[in-house]
C-alpha cells in the first residue's frame, strides 16, 4: 500500500474540478523519477497552490489504474479534455512549459488515474504532521517512514468536506472517499494487531486461501496484510479472516482467530470508526464448521 504526493499543475487540476472529471490521465515527463513502489487502487494525492491560496496542500486525490507511454498525439486522441485542458494546443502549451528545453518529448508517461476525489480546501502537509521540502519538484511517498500520514490526511479532509461543485457532477465522491477512510483505517488497525501466530505451513496455506477468496465479488485484501479480507457494500462492512489449523492445535487456533475479531472490534471502537454494520467471517478450506458459525453469529450480533 502506497501513497504519493505529486507537485501539480494548478491549472490542470481546477479544470478537472469545474468539469467533475472522474478519470484523468495524469500525464508526465518521461524524464522524470520513476515509481518504485505504486500499484493498482493506491492513491495520488494532487499537491499544489489553491485558487485561492499560496501554500501548497493536498486539494484532491485519485486511484492509480495503470501507466503506459504515449505520445502528445495519442494522449489527445484518447483522452481529449480528460488530460486537463480545452484543446490540444492548450496542452502543448502546458508540456513545453514543463519540459526544461521547451520541446515535446516523443513519449511520455501517462498515469490512468480513476475515482478523483477533490476537497472543499486544501490540507496542508503540517497540519497532517508531515515534512515535504519545498524545494520538492515531482513527488514523494507519504507513508513509507510515517503508515500513518494517508489515514490522517483523509481524517482532516473529512473535517474540512468534499468539494461541493466536483460531488454534485459525480454523486459518487462521498462514497469513495468513505471506502478509501475505511481502507487505510483498517489497515492501520491490521498492523496494529499484527500477523497470526501461524506456522509456516499453516500461513502459507492462509495466505493461498485469501487470495482464492478475494476473486470473489466486492473481497480485497486488507492493504497492509496478505490474509485478512475485506468487504464493503454500502452502509455495511465485512471483514474475512482465514482459520488454518492442524488437528493437534486446533483449539488453540480457535481461540486465537476469535482473539484476533475481538481486537479488531476493539480497535475499530477505540478510533472512533463508524462502519454502520460490522459482520466477521472465517475462511475456511474445509466444510463450515458448526462451533465456527455458532461463535461468529455471537460475534456479529454482539
Amino acid at each position: 500500500m502506497s501513497s504519493i504526493a505529486y507537485v501539480t499543475d494548478p491549472k490542470m487540476i481546477e479544470y478537472h474540478r469545474l468539469c467533475g472529471n472522474r478519470t484523468i490521465n495524469f500525464w508526465r515527463l518521461s524524464s522524470q523519477k520513476r515509481f518504485s513502489d505504486f500499484r493498482k487502487g493506491d492513491l495520488l494525492f494532487f499537491y499544489t497552490r489553491s485558487a485561492k491560496g499560496k501554500r501548497k496542500g493536498f486539494v484532491g486525490y485519485a486511484h492509480y489504474e495503470s501507466s503506459q507511454k504515449m505520445s502528445l498525439r495519442s494522449m489527445w486522441n484518447k483522452y481529449g479534455r480528460n488530460n486537463g485542458y480545452d484543446s490540444k494546443e492548450q496542452l502543448e502549451e502546458a508540456v513545453r512549459k514543463a519540459s526544461r528545453d521547451g520541446q515535446i518529448p516523443a513519449e511520455m508517461s501517462c498515469l490512468t488515474l480513476k475515482d478523483v476525489v477533490f476537497f472543499i480546501s486544501p490540507v496542508y502537509p503540517e497540519d497532517a504532521g508531515i515534512q515535504i521540502s519545498p524545494q520538492l519538484e515531482s513527488y514523494c511517498y507519504l507513508d513509507q517512514e510515517d503508515p500513518q500520514a494517508t489515514v490522517r490526511i483523509l481524517q482532516l479532509a473529512e473535517k474540512i468536506g468534499i468539494d461541493v461543485w466536483s460531488t454534485a457532477q459525480s454523486y459518487e465522491s462521498e462514497s469513495i472517499f468513505r471506502e478509501d477512510e475505511i481502507r487505510h483505517r483498517l489497515a492501520q488497525i491490521n498492523r496494529i494487531i499484527g500477523n497470526a501466530s501461524r506456522s509456516r505451513k499453516e500461513d502459507q496455506k492462509a495466505r493461498s486461501l485469501a487470495r482464492e477468496f478475494v476473486k470473489n465479488d466486492g473481497w480485497e485484501m486488507i492493504r497492509s496484510s496478505q490474509t485478512d479480507c475485506l468487504r464493503i457494500t454500502g452502509d455495511k462492512v465485512t471483514i474475512a479472516i482465514p482459520f488454518v489449523h492442524q488437528v493437534k492445535n486446533r483449539d488453540e487456533r480457535r481461540i486465537e482467530l476469535f482473539g484476533r475479531i475481538a481486537l479488531y472490534k476493539l480497535y475499530i471502537a477505540k478510533t472512533g470508526l463508524d462502519l454502520g454494520t460490522l459482520r466477521f467471517e472465517a475462511i475456511q478450506a474445509d466444510e463450515d464448521q458448526p462451533d465456527i458459525i455458532q461463535l461468529l453469529e455471537e460475534f456479529n450480533h454482539e
